[in-house]
């Protein structure tokens, strides 16, 4: 059976309903993991009708789920700019929030009383309890962009819609290639858009993960609608490719040395004799 998201064949009404529901999930989890993303491109994944995706677009749009964001092209003599859709604050809440109102509340009572550490201790702990369950799932994982895959697939498991993307595999460079790992969730966005040192203590806890020095492109509680870290994925390559010409060239410049310092002694018959 073929659907084109607008008709289904002579099915039961309820697996109509069902199949709709299906196709607009798939829709919105798209919408998380890329985008900003077109509906043009939303159907090329989906293999749907752009009107189809539409359609899902419009009314997650009008529920309030997914926003519009407006994308101006630089091209020269472009046409007028393009509309993308990203998930709004409200389909961010629906996703879950971890009881943000509670605790919200109880930080700012506690750092009243605390000179604002009481913050900084809870994000120490909440992140601690993730650190502490991802580490062996990682630590036999050596290459670094399958320990960065595997730690967004953790990231997922726990809500926060991890994913990555892959930057500049196609420059020569190597230390200009680099991974992205992003996540289309936070379940403590409001609390960190109060208080920022939960996504410093986050980002911490992912640099000793992937046991490399990270750097935050953006975050859900300063505005963006994901969250991104940049991972040096070919800055690590190469600097162990020196490591490892470096000591190549220690081993070879000791075996000389070795060898340089093995002196030939050479006996004439008369001395010879005399020792003999």
């Amino acid at each position: 059976m073929k659907f084109d998201g607008d008709t289904v064949s002579a099915a039961p009404e309820v697996d109509a309903r069902e199949l709709d529901g299906t196709t607009r999930q798939r829709v919105l989890q798209l919408v998380v993991e890329k985008g900003p993303i077109s509906a043009a491109q939303l159907g090329r994944e989906l293999s749907l009708t752009a009107a189809a995706v539409r359609r899902h677009l419009d009314a997650m749009t009008e529920q309030g789920v997914v926003e519009i964001k407006t994308v101006s092209s630089r091209r020269k003599g472009a046409g007028r700019p393009s509309r993308r859709y990203v998930l709004s604050s409200r389909g961010q809440q629906e996703l879950g929030d971890d009881y943000l109102n509670l605790v919200r509340t109880a930080l700012a009572v506690m750092d009243e009383r605390d000179e604002g550490r009481a913050a900084q201790s809870l994000a120490k702990s909440y992140f601690a309890e993730f650190e502490q369950r991802y580490a062996p799932e990682l630590e036999h994982v050596a290459d670094l962009d399958e320990r960065t895959e595997r730690l967004s697939a953790l990231f997922s498991a726990d809500g926060f819609a991890g994913f990555t993307r892959l930057v500049g595999r196609d420059n020569p460079l190597l230390a200009m290639q680099s991974t992205q790992l992003c996540q289309g969730h936070c379940p403590v966005r409001e609390i960190a858009a109060a208080h920022p040192v939960f996504c410093e203590e986050e980002t911490a806890m992912i640099a000793r993960l992937l046991d490399v020095d990270v750097r935050r492109l953006s975050t859900q509680a300063a505005g963006a609608h994901v969250c991104t870290t940049h991972v040096p994925v070919g800055r690590e390559r190469l600097a162990a490719e020196r490591a490892a010409r470096a000591r190549e060239g220690t081993s070879e410049t000791s075996q000389a040395g070795r060898t340089a310092g093995r002196k030939r002694i050479v006996i004439s018959p008369r001395q010879q004799e005399r020792l003999s």
